[in-house]
């Protein structure tokens, strides 16, 4: 029985790594990307402004990389986050613990951190998906004489899908810092109930 205690109370450490890893890491290399997105739209816009000496956006690497980092860390922490409502919910199975509104907020703030980080999730893959096609239109851009009208259809179409990207990310953004919030109370949940 004394095992299952141990093993319980190892799920709030759990969370609390989930939180530090969304505050120092995950929510670092969201603004690492909209950086990087902005510096894109900077740059396509003075070029679609008749400057012409800037570098192309399209010279770098795709900000799809920072993006798709960015999904694999969150990928990692909602598998750690998951795993500790697994062995939490088995524990308290075993030690009698699934009674009262404690066992019940705790299931809610779990259930809510598991909804947010599958929002967070869907937003990052469009924003993915548009800094990619941001990317290819930069390149189409490129295969014209600039100024043209195909050359500034592309850079429109890039801009719009840089635009699109950083209004996505922000949305998986803000779906991952109300995850982050519900961690914490999920965090608070299980201290309370393993304390009581």
């Amino acid at each position: 029985m004394e095992e299952w205690w141990e093993l319980a109370r190892s799920v709030p450490g759990t969370l609390l790594l989930v939180v530090d890893g969304t505050t120092t890491r995950l929510l670092v290399s969201f603004d690492r990307t909209h950086g990087r997105l902005q510096r894109v739209i900077n740059l396509a816009v003075c070029l679609r402004s008749g400057v012409t000496d800037h570098p192309r956006p399209s010279a770098g690497p795709c900000p799809s990389v920072n993006v798709e980092e960015t999904r694999r860390e969150l990928d990692r922490l909602s598998a750690l986050h998951a795993a500790a409502g697994r062995v939490f919910d088995l524990c308290g199975m075993f030690l009698g613990l699934r009674a009262g509104p404690l066992w019940q907020n705790w299931k809610a703030h779990h259930a809510a951190a598991l909804d947010h980080a599958a929002q967070a999730q869907h937003w990052l893959r469009s924003a993915a998906a548009h800094a990619r096609a941001a990317r290819a239109a930069d390149r189409m851009a490129d295969s014209f004489d600039r100024p043209s009208p195909a050359w500034d259809a592309w850079v429109d179409a890039s801009l719009s899908h840089a635009r699109r990207t950083i209004w996505v990310e922000m949305r998986a953004q803000a779906a991952v810092r109300r995850m982050c919030e519900a961690v914490a109370l999920e965090f608070f949940d299980a201290w309370m109930i393993l304390n009581r």
